[in-house]
């Protein structure tokens, strides 16, 4: 028998969305946790915080400046080796404005610069040098150049050297003497080279043209200080040209002159031929000569000699010759007697003269006027000399 106070079973009702309500101790679990996480979070704050001081106050920034390229960089580290260990910058063959061991301050500048060759020409004297600069400017400083004013530097001084090429030229107003055209004239330039020197003196030049600028030769030649800046007009000629050649000789032997003695026996006559010629002209004169085509106009004969192989008679005291001066002149080759006739054979001049003989007879050798005497000899016989015959010759 059932109480009649108790309660009847229940069926579970299927599909309720009702919860059982919660119990005070769950409660209390549940405000711990919230607390613990806030705390969490603030410890974690105070550690990025105190990070953040401690970044802005330990932490440097500093420009970093190798060969003029320019990084502003943030550094914990102590000192300037450290910095440049940090960045990859080598220090080899450098020059560092502070020491390696040096503290690195807040808003420093750390200057980098590598040794490096330059090529620097001053007023056209050229010297190669090895300095630590980045720039135009660095470069004249360090080498102690102080161009002039008005002169003209290669760069600005603030371009990078690499961007030159590692190559400063410096000229300075300078006076010069620019030669062109026959005329001489004298101009005051700071172009570095000859063909600026000729541009601002309104020089025009072909492309053939030549250019001096004391002993350097080409347009790009660099100026000193008093150089002749010269032009040399080049001219290219086409044109066609006639000349003789040269006459051609030919020899022949003949036993009834003496050796030493020639006669010519045709005249002869030159060739003519026609060129086309390339002529090169400097200034007006032919430097250069190239002939293009040839023809023959004239085939020309060659002029015919012939020459003695007889021995000669002996020239020797007591020879023929000898006897024939003994008679003529008492022997005496040097002999003027203001008579028309000279020298040990007594030649007039007109008969000297005939056979080729310089001058007058008295005047040269005995070897000499024997000499001329065998031509005479040999023309006209012994009867040109009356003493001939005297002496047993003729």
């Amino acid at each position: 028998m059932r109480h009649p106070f108790s309660k009847s079973p229940q069926t579970p009702q299927t599909g309720s969305s009702a919860t059982p309500a919660a119990t005070p101790s769950r409660s209390r679990h549940r405000q711990t946790k919230k607390r613990v996480v806030i705390a969490l979070n603030l410890a974690v704050l105070l550690v990025i915080g105190a990070g953040v001081a401690a970044y802005g106050t330990l932490g440097k920034t500093v420009t970093l400046d190798v060969d003029g390229r320019k990084d502003t960089v943030r550094t914990f580290g102590a000192s300037v080796g450290s910095l440049l260990k940090s960045q990859d910058v080598r220090t080899t063959d450098a020059a560092v404005n502070v020491e390696p061991t040096a503290s690195v301050s807040d808003g420093d500048t750390i200057k980098v610069r590598y040794a490096k060759d330059v090529v620097l020409a001053v007023d056209g004297t050229v010297k190669r040098e090895t300095v630590h600069a980045a720039t135009v400017g660095d470069v004249l400083d360090e080498l102690d150049v102080d161009p002039a004013p008005g002169a003209d530097v290669s760069a600005d001084r603030d371009t990078r050297l690499d961007d030159t090429g590692s190559q400063v030229v410096v000229s300075n107003p300078k006076k010069l003497t620019v030669s062109v055209d026959g005329d001489d004239r004298s101009v005051t330039s700071a172009a570095p080279t000859a063909e600026g020197v000729l541009e601002e003196a309104g020089v025009r030049l072909d492309e053939n043209d030549e250019v001096t600028a004391g002993d350097a030769i080409g347009r790009a030649a660099l100026v000193k200080p008093g150089d002749d800046v010269e032009v040399v007009r080049i001219e290219m000629v086409d044109t066609t040209e006639k000349l003789e050649r040269d006459l051609k000789v030919e020899y022949r032997d003949d036993d009834s002159l003496e050796k030493g003695t020639e006669k010519v026996l045709e005249e002869g006559s030159p060739s003519e031929v026609q060129q086309q010629v390339l002529l090169t002209k400097a200034d007006g004169k032919v430097r250069h000569r190239l002939v293009l085509t040839s023809r023959t106009l004239e085939k020309g004969a060659p002029r015919v000699v012939v020459r003695g192989t007889a021995e000669a008679p002996s020239v020797e005291d007591g020879s023929v010759w000898d006897r024939i001066a003994k008679c003529e002149s008492g022997g005496n080759w040097s002999i003027n007697t203001g008579n028309g006739y000279y020298g040990g054979l007594q030649f007039s001049a007109a008969t000297w003269r005939s056979v080729g003989g310089p001058g007058l007879p008295h005047e040269h050798s005995r070897e000499v006027q024997i000499k001329y005497a065998k031509i005479l000899q040999q023309r006209s016989g012994w009867g040109q000399w009356s003493c001939a015959a005297k002496v047993g010759v003729g």
